[in-house]
């Protein structure tokens, strides 16, 4: 039975690894989990002892491929279990920027992996050296430890032996005695988002998703709702679809510039509650002379996800990007594509390169005829940052084009590298704004990046003063706290020429912004983009906003909000008072806004999964004619 006591040597040793692992995520994080008492916090750390399984039997299982050579058994095995430990550090870093284990943007590591690098670099510092040098040492101890077993013989029953751990092994994977294949969700049946994030180890979430990658994107399983409840629900969620609206407010086909701020979280922004200093002077003058919402929350946590919920006014499939997926295939009304139509020039630029998180097909795909990245800029006044060139540079970029390949009128899309590091260029001298170091270096990023901004919408007003600015963000960065925080963007309507400043006292959701640009710009976006999900904020009521994060699907409609568990159907009330959310008695209104996440989300993931978007006017539209 040599052959099963090496095997088990190797699981259980990645077994401790993770663990130990997991006890350096809940020390790192500890301001994340700080409501929680410490012996949760361990419930939940060996609660997923299944996807700990898992993987150890995965890793048992490779190291075991050489097993019939000593030292090249000790070598390979030491090399997989100090990856783990290497992978789930890396992990570690991956949440505090993106506030979720590394998942379907598994491929995207690898093609950005210098990037990434270099961030883990410059914002984990210490954590990355340590890390490193214990990966070392580990890597010397294994090695001595695991060349003292001897080699399995070789003869006709070796292959015998591997099928059986096989079988051991596809049994761990499978979840041990459940029915189902094991699945990362299933960590959500702990029956807090927050300690599930605990309870799933980095390693296994990567493999799951590395291994899914050739299959096609399935949807969430979510609670079952019958047709009857679906038509109620949208027959209040849409009850407002009969106010009508002179449009378009601007009839002077303006120019269009959507601006993607990359990663501003309204967290750290004045207007929206942040007290302890002013990062943003340019963008919060700007918010005073424009229409605007209380805040904006985010319909997702990367670029693509922020494009797709903007551009085509639908939820992404929960969770995830449409982009290099099956989903990204099927055919969508985009906003752009209208503007193409009339005439418009439009373009797609960003700092990064096109390629990071396939950005720029997803552009081409939406509409715009031309997409650029930071390899086409060759003009700068500043080096690059980890990921790519300066807002200051991408807009000088973005200037030398308008008037030239892209003439008025013009569409364009920007989204910016600055903020998406905590870099800032040699010369530029930070200010002190806080004490803590990291948030610090967040917020003179935001300074630059808004200097820049600033700068770049006083030059296009001088030159195009028919221009309408869309100001949002693709989604937060960093690991804000709180579900509803992590998803929480600023949006401003600026055009001196047409729009009077304004702040109306409501939440909005990024599938709002194409249905108020269309409203402003080409006409009833009811009649030109009935499949669109979003609301107009320039005639509509009644606004609704919709969140997922961590198998917690949120929801926010007035003052009320809740967020419901998918994997165990436990809901959370709270009450939204200011830029937060209070924790509240769940009453007959949150069950009733319970029925409407689902209702709204079970619609909007069944069409886009189908590839019948176009057919969501069906729900919005005639089950309130059947209703009434």
């Amino acid at each position: 039975m040599r052959f099963l006591r090496l095997y088990f040597t190797v699981f259980f040793l990645v077994y401790i690894t993770l663990i130990v692992t997991k006890f350096l995520f809940m020390f790192y994080f500890d301001s994340y989990f700080t409501q929680y008492s410490f012996t949760e916090k361990i419930y939940a750390i060996f609660w997923g002892y299944r996807f700990d399984f898992a993987a150890s039997g995965m890793i048992a299982f490779l190291a075991t491929l050489f097993d019939f050579n000593r030292r090249w058994f000790a070598f390979a095995a030491s090399f997989f279990i100090v990856a783990v430990f290497l992978a789930q550090i890396g992990d570690m870093f991956y949440f505090a920027e993106a506030s979720r284990h590394v998942g379907y943007e598994i491929t995207d590591l690898f093609a950005d992996a210098s990037s990434l690098f270099m961030t883990a670099l410059s914002q984990h510092g210490t954590a990355f050296f340590i890390s490193a040098v214990v990966g070392a040492i580990f890597f010397v101890l294994l090695v001595k430890m695991l060349s003292k077993p001897e080699e399995v013989e070789l003869g006709k029953s070796y292959i015998l032996k591997k099928l059986v751990l096989i079988g051991l092994t596809v049994f761990f994977v499978r979840g041990m005695w459940q029915h189902i294949p094991l699945n990362p969700w299933q960590s959500n049946q702990i029956g807090d988002t927050k300690l599930a994030t605990l309870a799933l180890n980095g390693v296994y979430n990567m493999v799951f998703s590395l291994f899914s990658q050739g299959k096609k994107l399935a949807p969430v399983h979510l609670p079952p709702i019958n047709k009857e409840e679906i038509q109620e629900v949208f027959s209040e969620l849409y009850a407002d679809n009969d106010i009508s609206l002179k449009a378009p407010i601007i009839k002077t086909k303006p120019n269009v510039i959507f601006f993607f701020l990359e990663s501003w979280s309204a967290a750290f922004l004045k207007p929206y509650g942040f007290e302890k200093a002013e990062a943003t002077p340019s963008f919060d003058a700007i918010l005073q002379k424009s229409l605007r919402p209380r805040f904006m929350v985010a319909n997702g946590h990367r670029t693509t996800e922020g494009m797709f919920a903007t551009l085509v006014s639908f939820q992404n499939p929960l969770g995830k990007s449409v982009a290099k997926t099956q989903l990204q295939d099927f055919g969508y009304t985009s906003i752009i594509d209208e503007f193409n139509k009339r005439g418009y020039a439009s373009a797609f630029f960003q700092g990064t390169s096109k390629e990071t998180s396939g950005t720029g097909s997803l552009a081409n795909s939406l509409g715009f005829r031309y997409s650029y990245g930071k390899r086409d800029i060759k003009q700068r006044m500043y080096e690059e940052n980890y990921w790519g060139v300066h807002d200051a540079d991408l807009y000088n970029f973005v200037l030398s084009k308008l008037g030239t390949e892209l003439r008025e009128p013009f569409v364009i899309g920007i989204n910016g590298a600055t903020t998406h590091d905590l870099k800032l260029p040699k010369g530029v001298k930070p200010i002190h704004f806080v004490d803590d170091e990291v948030i610090n270096k967040q917020l003179n990023v935001y300074h630059f990046a808004d200097y820049a901004l600033g700068a770049f919408i006083k030059k296009v007003e001088k030159k195009y003063p028919n221009t309408l600015f869309v100001l949002f963000a693709d989604h937060c960065g960093g690991n804000i706290g709180g579900s509803l925080k992590n998803y929480e963007i600023p949006f401003a309507l600026y055009a001196p020429k047409y729009i009077e400043p304004k702040y109306v006292d409501v939440v909005l959701s990024q599938r709002d912004v194409a249905p108020s640009v269309a409203d402003l710009t080409l006409g009833d976006y009811k009649k030109i983009f009935p499949s669109f999900s979003g609301k107009s904020f320039l005639r509509d009521k009644i606004f609704f906003a919709d969140y997922y994060h961590n198998g917690i699907l949120g929801f926010v409609k007035g003052e009320d909000a809740v967020e419901l568990n998918v994997a165990t159907k436990k809901l959370q009330c709270y009450r939204v008072k200011n830029f937060a959310k209070e924790p509240v008695l769940c009453t007959s209104k949150h069950k009733k806004l319970e029925k409407e996440v689902l209702g709204f989300t079970s619609v909007s993931q069944s069409l886009l999964f189908r590839g019948e978007v176009n057919k969501f006017e069906n729900y919005r539209y005639n089950m309130i004619k059947k209703q009434r």
